[in-house]
């Protein structure tokens, strides 16, 4: 049948295509307050992807996963066609929730209306990530209709929470039963990711003394608190040594197909100054003419998906604990750390380049003239979730990471295209 569900993809290729536009059309901005129409089009948008599948003959469960920081309630669905027996299960793990369309007057196309010029269709979220659904969609639509009978049940796991960081696929993989193989169709530009690194925000905050500025130089000079005790200078002396265990990591640690030096510690946010903090805040601020009591630094930060979380955790608070201890103060006022800030923290995923998953879709996507060498995802996806349960995941979907988040966000419709043919032979060959 594989033959077949390519032709017959290429052949619908139009109806692919307006099944996009529809997904586009549904204004779905997550991430936005002011998008106040977002609880009403999300609703509208998950249901019409349960309308299509139960027209297939899915069963469908829901259930609104929140609150969010920026709305209520945030709809799911897990979408099943049971197999007949003794087949392999796959389940689909999208998002319909979009980032917000920023300023209009930066977009050449309108963003919900998905124009196709130029083998390019525009909208937001054609690449990130609708164009990676309509895909896999229309692929079991155009399976199923020439004559796949599954052994193995056909899954698709959607939420409308992912820009959030929210928590709807975290709770479909903890209340739905495991697949054999989950597809993540974030945009990969089609190429095969088997392994994803994880991902924690975290924040030390360092205390200081305040001074007149006038006496710096006792304390610079003379050794003296009365002079002050300068938080932010104290804070420096821990962002170099990060730097440092950085370098080193990169020298020592390396992943088969994840880039050497992924590993990373990268601060985002400083903020110091007189009056003190709290929750990486400051209560006051005057000018430079006050010694700063406070400083705190934000960190992203990136592990191999061979690392545990614990491990990297420890390694980062060694290498400040061994400042601390050089230095009197800090030695006195140890600094302070908060993990996984603003609950973002993503589980690496590793899959074994030998699994049967990898092995079949390699061989589908050389079927369609694509690269079918493994290689890894730079970013965090929901598909962490599975991996944290040592669930086996595959990212792999059209589209461009540099097309995400951007105004004139477009999907290559070749690339749309392939995806489907690639995820409709996919079903033959794993589910069949």
């Amino acid at each position: 049948m594989r033959p077949q569900v390519v032709d017959a993809v290429a052949a619908s290729e139009g109806q692919l295509q307006s099944l996009l536009r529809d997904l586009v059309g549904f204004r779905t901005e997550s991430q936005a307050k002011e998008a106040v129409h977002f609880p009403d089009e999300a609703r509208l948008c998950v249901g019409y992807v349960a309308d299509f599948l139960s027209g297939l003959g899915f069963e469908i469960d829901g259930w609104d996963v929140g609150p969010s920081a920026t709305f209520p309630a945030h709809p799911l669905i897990v979408a099943r066609l049971p197999g007949s027996g003794g087949g392999r299960s796959l389940a689909f793990n999208a998002h319909v929730d979009v980032v917000p369309v920023g300023d209009r007057s930066s977009w050449s196309q309108e963003p919900f209306g998905g124009a196709v010029v130029d083998g390019r269709l525009y909208g937001r979220g054609a690449t990130d990530m609708k164009g990676g659904l309509a895909a896999a969609m229309w692929a079991a639509k155009v399976a199923l209709e020439h004559g796949l009978r599954p052994r193995g049940d056909i899954v698709f796991h959607v939420v409308s929470d992912e820009e959030v960081v929210g928590n709807g696929t975290r709770e479909i993989v903890a209340r739905a039963p495991a697949c054999d193989v989950t597809l993540s169709l974030e945009p990969t530009e089609l190429r095969l990711c088997a392994a994803e690194g994880g991902l924690v925000h975290f924040r030390i905050e360092v205390d200081g003394m305040e001074a007149h500025a006038s006496t710096r130089y006792l304390s610079v000079h003379g050794d003296s608190r009365d002079g002050g005790v300068n938080a932010i200078e104290k804070t420096v002396k821990l962002i170099v040594a990060l730097q440092e265990l950085e370098r080193r990591w990169a020298s020592e640690k390396s992943h088969p197909i994840l880039p050497r030096g992924y590993d990373t510690l990268g601060p985002g946010i400083i903020v110091g100054g007189p009056g003190g903090g709290v929750d990486g805040r400051l209560n006051l601020f005057s000018n430079a003419g006050t010694a700063p009591n406070y400083c705190s630094v934000e960190y992203n930060t990136w592990f191999y998906p061979d690392e545990s979380f614990e491990d990297v955790r420890a390694e980062v608070e060694d290498a400040v604990a061994d400042v601390a201890r050089a230095d009197d103060w800090l030695r006195e006022h140890p600094p302070r750390f908060t993990w996984k800030l603003g609950h973002i923290y993503f589980p690496p995923l590793d899959l074994p380049l030998d699994h049967p998953a990898v092995t079949t879709l390699a061989a589908c996507l050389r079927d369609v003239g694509l690269d079918p060498t493994p290689a890894g995802f730079g970013a965090a996806t929901d598909l962490a979730w599975y991996g944290e349960r040592r669930l086996p995941g595959i990212i792999c979907g059209p589209g461009r990471l540099a097309q995400c988040h951007v105004a004139d966000e477009y999907i290559d419709t070749e690339q749309l295209l392939r995806a489907s043919q690639v995820y409709a032979q996919m079903l033959v060959e794993w589910c069949g």
